[in-house]
């Protein structure tokens, strides 16, 4: 008897005890012990997310460098990815249209230009053409590039920030504080870039490409859009449109998104036009993040448009300040 009593003593003690042996189930502990794991569609995105969060948050943007993102699709394994992020955050204006083909959790997805949608610029004529590894695609609904105007940026990065606090409340002070620091980079920007478009005041410029919207927008630039790549050789239609369009819109600079070719920018010199480059930021910048990169930006502005004259050539990368 009082063996069969130590028995059932030691099976109950040993019983009661397991459960403090047992590691807690997950849906006992919040996520909060690792960083959330957030997905992106661009890099203005991306670079927001990580300013943020700071070591609370892991942004993963898987395009490679050398695509559009806008035009670009993921594959399955990274569109699964996509699928396990705690967020997947979003530039809208139909921007990454694989988004509306893919099956993302709705309850993941932020979409950081929702607070701006009534701001958004319809696109009056839709244009395919090719570019890039990632094809034909075509320029139609509204502009998509909203980050190039800061204060809708701002918005982005608001949005952003609110997310995080939903996912994480516990980090909020965390993510108000380098949001704000954010927000103040951004609006520095601004500053800097309207003081560079009141000087230009409203002379003629010319854009290579149709992104640029809510950059001329903001500023009140004069500009027309032509659809030329840094890389690529315009056709004698796109040299002979262009004449014609210097008859009325006679501009003396063209804002590339990256370095046009030798010969382009020459024959562009000789009809009087000048190249600038102003990467739109779409993709990892090589010169440091989205902040910088856009004051590299504005350095080559300043340099191209000092003053109400200036030599004809070509600001590069380089050539305004940057290493």
């Amino acid at each position: 008897m009082r063996a069969s009593i130590v028995v059932v003593t030691a099976v109950v003690l040993v019983a009661c005890g397991r459960p403090a042996e047992q590691k807690p189930a997950a849906s006992e502990h919040p996520a909060s012990d690792r960083p959330l794991s957030v997905y992106v569609v661009n890099n203005p995105l991306a670079a927001f997310a990580e300013r943020i969060g700071g070591s609370e948050a892991s942004v993963t943007f898987p395009a490679p460098a050398d695509t559009d993102p806008a035009s670009w699709s993921p594959d399955g394994d990274t569109v699964a990815a996509y699928q396990g992020a705690d967020l997947i955050l979003l530039n809208g204006a139909d921007y990454a249209k694989w988004v509306a083909r893919a099956s993302l959790p709705s309850a993941k997805l932020v979409d950081t230009g929702a607070a701006y949608e009534e701001r958004l610029i319809p696109l009056e004529d839709a244009v395919t053409h090719t570019h890039g590894p990632e094809g034909e695609h075509a320029h139609s609904g509204v502009a998509f590039t909203t980050w190039l105007d800061p204060t809708l940026a701002v918005e982005q990065a608001r949005a952003i920030g609110d997310a995080f606090e939903k996912a994480r409340p516990e980090g909020a002070t965390g993510f108000k504080e380098r949001l704000a620091l954010l927000e103040a980079d951004l609006m520095a920007l601004d500053t800097r870039l309207e003081a560079v478009a009141e000087a230009f005041g409203d002379r003629p410029v010319l854009f290579s490409h149709p992104v640029y919207q809510y950059l001329e927008r903001r500023y009140g630039l004069n500009g027309r859009s032509v659809h030329w790549e840094p890389g690529a050789e315009p056709s004698a239609r796109e040299w002979s449109r262009i004449e014609t369009l210097l008859e009325t819109h006679a501009a003396r600079w063209m804002v590339w998104e990256g370095e046009p070719l030798a010969p382009v920018a020459a024959r562009l010199e000789a009809l009087g036009v000048a190249s600038v480059v102003f990467d739109p930021c779409a993709t990892r910048s090589e010169s440091g993040d989205f902040v910088s990169a856009m004051d590299s930006n504005v350095d080559r502005l300043e340099a191209a448009w000092a003053g109400s004259q200036g030599s004809a050539g070509t600001i590069s990368r380089q050539g305004a300040g940057e290493p």
